[in-house]
C-alpha cells in the first residue's frame, strides 16, 4: 500500500503543472489576437480639412511647427492675411471612425500682434499636410519632423528645419538658412545681394539654381552638390564625401570656394580635384 500511495503521489506531482501551462498558453493566446486586433483593427484611413484665416499685416512673421505631413507656404501679392489649409489624417476601425480621429488632430493657431503661430503634433498614424498663403512681406520658420517642405514667393527671412523630408525654396529675396538632416535641398531663384544662405545636410543631395546673395555657406556631410544657371557672390560649399559639379561661368566662382574630402569637384563637366 505505501509503494501505491507513493506511485499515485508521482502521478499526481506530474499533473501538477498541466493546468499551469495551459494557463501561459490561454494568456499567450488572448495577448496574441489583442496585438494583432491592434495591428489590423485601424485599417480604414480618413481625412479632415481645417481651414482658419488670420489677420496679420503685411510684414508677419510665421512659425509653423509640425509633426508628420508636408508643408507648402507660398507668398501671394496683395495679401495681409495668413490663409491656412491644414489636410489632417488618422485611422480607425472603419471610415466613419477614421474620419472623427482626423477631426481630432489638433491645429493650434495663435496670432500675438504680428506673430503668427501654427502648430500640430502628429503620431501612431496621425498627421497634417499644410498649404498656408502668406503676404511676401512674410519672415516664414517652419520646423518640421517628417515630410517634404516648399516655400516660394517671399520678400523676407526663411529659416527652415526638416528632421526628415525634401526641402525646396525658390524665388526669395530674402536671406535663407536651411538644415537638412536626412533629405536633398534645392534652391533657385534666390535674390538677396546683401543676406546670406547657408544650408547644413547631414545625408542628401544639394542643388543650387541662380543665386545672387551676399554670402552662401554651404555644409554637406554626405552627398552631391550642384551649382547650376549664374551665381553671384562669395563663400564656400564643403562636402566631406560627396562630390560638386559646378556648372557655372568661370567667373561667377572667383569668391566661392569649392572643396570635398572625398570625392571630385567637376568645373563645367571638366573633371577636377577637391
Amino acid at each position: 500500500m505505501p509503494e501505491e500511495r507513493e506511485e499515485r503521489g508521482r502521478f499526481v506531482s506530474r499533473l501538477g503543472p498541466v493546468p499551469f501551462v495551459f494557463g501561459l498558453l490561454l494568456l499567450a493566446l488572448v495577448v496574441g489576437v489583442f496585438l494583432l486586433w491592434r495591428s489590423y483593427g485601424d485599417r480604414v484611413g480618413g481625412n479632415s480639412v481645417f481651414e482658419d484665416s488670420v489677420e496679420s499685416g503685411a510684414e508677419p512673421v510665421v512659425h509653423l511647427t509640425n509633426g508628420p505631413g508636408w508643408v507648402r507656404v507660398e507668398g501671394v501679392g496683395g495679401l495681409e492675411n495668413v490663409e491656412i489649409t491644414a489636410e489632417r489624417y488618422a485611422r480607425g476601425s472603419n471610415p466613419t471612425a477614421a474620419k472623427e480621429n482626423a477631426d481630432r488632430v489638433p491645429v493650434d493657431v495663435t496670432n500675438d500682434g504680428s506673430i503668427v503661430e501654427i502648430s500640430s503634433e502628429g503620431g501612431r498614424g496621425t498627421g497634417a499636410d499644410y498649404d498656408v498663403m502668406v503676404p511676401p512681406g512674410s519672415v516664414v520658420e517652419i520646423e518640421s519632423s517628417a515630410g517634404d517642405v516648399e516655400v516660394s514667393g517671399l520678400d523676407g527671412e526663411v529659416r527652415v528645419r526638416a528632421e526628415s523630408g525634401d526641402i525646396s525654396v525658390n524665388d526669395v529675396r530674402g536671406p535663407v538658412t536651411v538644415e537638412a538632416p536626412q533629405g536633398d535641398v534645392a534652391l533657385e531663384g534666390v535674390s538677396t545681394e546683401t543676406g546670406n544662405a547657408e544650408i547644413t545636410v547631414d545625408a542628401g543631395d544639394v542643388e543650387l539654381e541662380d543665386l545672387v546673395v551676399g554670402i552662401l555657406e554651404t555644409r554637406v556631410e554626405s552627398g552631391d552638390v550642384t551649382l547650376s544657371g549664374r551665381f553671384s557672390g562669395g563663400g564656400w560649399v564643403i562636402v566631406e564625401t560627396g562630390s560638386i559639379y559646378a556648372r557655372l561661368p568661370s567667373e561667377d566662382t572667383r569668391e566661392l570656394t569649392l572643396e570635398t574630402r572625398v570625392g571630385e569637384v567637376v568645373r563645367n563637366d571638366e573633371q577636377g580635384s577637391g
